[in-house]
């Protein structure tokens, strides 16, 4: 009799899977957020999305240990590019930039989304042995968009994302990324400055750090620049201080290196 209860009771007992708690600041360049705002966590396994709370300018989530996650900002005539998560146990810095919706100058934003469309157009297309035909065309067309956006930058200084909307100022950010080592090293004191007025993606600023660091033949800070060695493979330029590398990438809103160099090896 006492065999037969305990295995009826013991399934409840099992132990349940573990849980970790994200949360972070809302931030906003207009210096006010709107009054109802909900955050949301959605699964890669297509399980229902989760809920957390947000107060007084700071989110709270609590999610399953394991499992890939994509964390979004909802609010109505707002919005936020999402975070995905890959370990919510490692979470990394998860504040979160929340912007109108609605940009100020539409007809810029445009103009620098479709610069940023061009930009991935070819390199998402590239062939599987570039030859040197295709590296000097696309030269060509990376030289014509960094000229408007010098031009861009002149008459309204660094594209902010309350200015263009995030899309847009992502675009302004890989047109200076893919542009030459001049020209990404003036954008990134604008960068700078920008990403403390929470005006630019620290993941971003991150990369273009680490490049003008590597231009110039410096260790990068965040691992997020490599090349391809002779026999193929892609490895890190080298890294400064690799025993504290994930706790800066993790400020910057970058997961773990070691994921990061895997996904860049495949």
């Amino acid at each position: 009799m006492l065999r037969s209860l305990l295995l009826l009771v013991l399934p409840w007992l099992a132990p349940c899977a573990l849980a970790a708690e994200l949360s972070g600041k809302i931030h906003s360049p207009t210096g006010a957020l709107p009054a109802e705002i909900e955050v949301l966590a959605d699964r890669a396994d297509k399980l229902p999305t989760i809920a957390g709370t947000v107060d007084n300018g700071r989110y709270r989530i609590t999610l399953p240990d394991t499992g890939l996650y994509r964390l979004r900002l909802v609010a109505k005539e707002w919005e936020a590019a999402p975070k995905y998560i890959p370990d919510p146990t490692k979470p990394g810095a998860l504040d979160f930039l929340l912007y109108p919706a609605r940009v100020p100058e539409p007809a810029l934003a445009q103009e620098l989304i479709r610069m940023g469309e061009l930009d991935q157009e070819k390199r998402t297309n590239m062939p599987a042995a570039p030859d040197k035909a295709f590296w000097k065309q696309l030269e060509v067309e990376d030289r014509v968009r960094e000229a408007r956006l010098g031009r861009i930058i002149e008459e309204k200084g660094w594209p902010l994302i309350s200015q263009v909307g995030p899309k847009a100022a992502n675009s302004a950010w890989l047109v200076a990324q893919h542009g030459t080592p001049a020209f990404l090293k003036r954008c990134l004191v604008l960068m700078r400055a920008a990403a403390d007025k929470n005006e630019m993606d620290l993941g971003n600023l991150a990369l273009s750090i680490d490049r003008v660091l590597t231009n110039d033949g410096k260790k990068q800070l965040y691992g997020s620049q490599f090349r391809r060695a002779e026999d193929g493979r892609m490895v890190a330029f080298p890294i400064e201080d690799m025993a504290q590398l994930d706790e800066r990438r993790a400020t910057m809103g970058l997961g773990p290196f070691e994921e990061y160099r895997k996904a860049m090896e495949n």
